[in-house]
């Protein structure tokens, strides 16, 4: 992959998200012009234990197949190649798949009793009651410019669009250069997939007060601009959220368990691709 390095960063950082200690994983919708290399680029990470790559979905679907696996942690990421695919099929059926991620990704999906209705509720209880966990996992999925913004899905009126981390690019005249060059050296042959050093569980990670503000203050710039081409007016508090979490995540893969400044550095080194104003790369 060629021009995609901050991309790539991007996604590492959600990755290593999900193993912060009392934190939701980062989700993210990854888009750029068709042919941007958007589907490789997230599959590229398939071989990290706590992801599965699912090229359809269905709500009933992953509930049934994956349920348990993401209560246990075994699953802590769903990557979705193409969104166009599970979003394809009537109004009804996509609209409930969207209300269902929403609550996936962030205060996670209890008791759903239309076709699961034990999933998510352990054996044991207390004082004859059953008590029930949550399902919550992350989600990264991937969606061309020109299908995200026709119109159609009306996302962010469902708070969908709030709840995913926006990372967009577009190729500058140079890298397009680069990768036909990269193209006809048939390079892409030996396109390899990444393995990231993930911790085996939950570790904790400390933000202190500094860092917290200064990312509080880059997520409103962000918001801000988020803000000029959308009619939803976006807060940005759950960007702030993002933010945070993206921190601790490098941290986190840099073997510490306390953000300091350079962690916030990097994340703000990527805030030019986290946003939906497509600069190329």
């Amino acid at each position: 992959m060629i021009g995609v390095d901050k991309i790539l960063s991007v996604i590492e950082l959600m990755i290593f998200s999900a193993h912060i200690e009392g934190e939701q994983p980062v989700s993210g919708l990854v888009t750029a012009p068709i042919e941007g290399g958007k589907t490789e680029t997230v599959i590229k990470f398939s071989p990290n234990d706590g992801c599965v790559v699912l090229t359809d979905a269905t709500a009933y679907g992953i509930m049934r197949d994956y349920g348990q696996a993401i209560i246990n942690k075994e699953i802590r990421h769903i990557i979705i190649p193409d969104l166009v695919k599970p979003t394809s099929r009537g109004k009804d059926t996509v609209q409930t798949l969207i209300a269902f991620f929403n609550s996936l990704i962030e205060e996670g999906v209890y008791r759903i009793s239309t076709y699961a209705e034990k999933l998510g509720v352990p054996p044991q209880g207390i004082g004859g009651m059953q008590t029930q966990i949550p399902v919550k996992c992350g989600l990264i999925a991937t969606l061309a410019k020109e299908v995200l913004l026709d119109g159609r899905h009306h996302w962010t009126r469902m708070g969908f669009m709030s709840r995913l981390l926006p990372i967009s690019y577009d190729y500058s005249v140079d890298t397009q250069l680069q990768i036909h060059q990269s193209i006809a050296k048939r390079d892409y042959l030996k396109d390899d997939k990444i393995n990231l050093n993930l911790p085996t569980g939950d570790m904790l990670v400390k933000l202190q007060q500094p860092e917290a503000d200064y990312l509080a203050m880059l997520s409103q710039g962000l918001a801000s601009l988020t803000n000029k081409n959308n009619p939803s007016k976006v807060y940005g508090f759950r960007l702030q959220k993002h933010l945070q979490r993206l921190a601790m995540a490098s941290a986190l893969k840099d073997g510490r368990d306390m953000v300091v400044q350079n962690d916030v550095d990097y994340v703000r080194s990527l805030c030019d691709c986290i946003n939906l104003e497509y600069y190329p790369l």
